[in-house]
């Protein structure tokens, strides 16, 4: 959950609710601005504004402020051209709909690479390079998203398992080992079976990979790495999974070709070798795509 969304949903006492409010309506203005200002505006003493970052999780003020700013920062950056779950209106031509739809595609991929981690898609990267097996975790969208990676993982020889049957994910998630990784893709982190599924990887000691939205969510403690998607949609009020599909696949092409060049040469002689041997009959005279 977004901490925007946590702020407006909470039942708070008097003057932290008006901080709130306060707060929501400034935004980013209040950058640079010190506690004792920010209670003065809001007609309230320093301990008060202490209080609130507590309430919501934090040690105090200035953790909370930080995170404030940076998620500010974040829902400012993009999309402010075109609606995530209504990018196009009733009566648009196929024209409009079809550059609306690459705008937002456009969008997604740069907002999905301003919240990259470096540093935590390396530590991703050295995790499936040093585990054995890797285990493929989603429902329903996010699950569909996983089987392009598989297949492309294991042209490069590398295991990967992905249990379709939703009634036998645990079962088969039992099977894992600390030796092996598992990559879970879940939007907003609070799917039941999702929440089970973590819950069963993390105590049998597996390393996960967690690719979620933005916010806190009841699984992302458990992760050993976590890679943010484009948090702009509803989780039911919205045309499509536009923005979430891509980001998506997106971070998963990201971890696949990070995993290819760790070991470039190799996996490039190891992918033609397959691909010849699985593809015998793909023929075409596009001069392009002739081998």
């Amino acid at each position: 959950m977004l901490l925007n969304q946590k702020m407006k949903e909470m039942h708070l006492p008097h003057a932290e609710a008006g901080v709130v409010q306060y707060l929501l309506a400034q935004g980013s203005a209040v950058r640079g601005l010190s506690t004792r200002r920010i209670a003065s505006e809001c007609y309230t003493t320093p301990p008060t504004l202490v209080r609130l970052g507590q309430r919501l999780g934090f040690e105090g003020w200035a953790d909370f402020i930080d995170a404030f700013l940076d998620e500010q920062d974040y829902v400012e950056r993009h999309f402010q051209q075109i609606d995530a779950n209504r990018p196009f209106s009733p009566g648009s031509s196929p024209a409009t709909i079809a550059n609306k739809i690459a705008t937002l595609q456009q969008e997604s991929i740069q907002d999905t690479i301003a919240l990259l981690d470096y540093h935590m898609l390396q530590k991703a990267v050295n995790c499936l390079l040093r585990t054995r097996n890797v285990y493929l975790v989603g429902v329903s969208i996010s699950l569909d998203c996983t089987y392009q990676f598989k297949h492309q993982m294991q042209r490069l020889g590398k295991n990967v398992i992905l249990e379709a049957n939703q009634g036998e994910l645990l079962c088969t998630l039992m099977a894992a080992t600390p030796d092996d990784c598992a990559i879970v893709v879940s939007y907003s982190g609070t799917t039941q079976r999702i929440v089970d599924a973590m819950r069963i990887l993390y105590e049998e000691g597996v390393p996960i990979i967690l690719l979620t939205g933005l916010g806190q969510n009841p699984i992302i403690e458990k992760a050993e790495c976590v890679l943010h998607m484009t948090t702009r949609e509803r989780l039911y009020s919205k045309i499509g999974n536009f923005t979430t599909e891509v980001s998506t696949h997106l971070l998963l092409d990201i971890l696949y070709s990070c995993y290819f060049a760790a070991d470039y040469e190799k996996n490039w002689d190891r992918r033609i070798r397959t691909a010849h041997q699985a593809e015998l009959y793909r023929l075409s005279d596009n001069e392009i795509m002739m081998e």
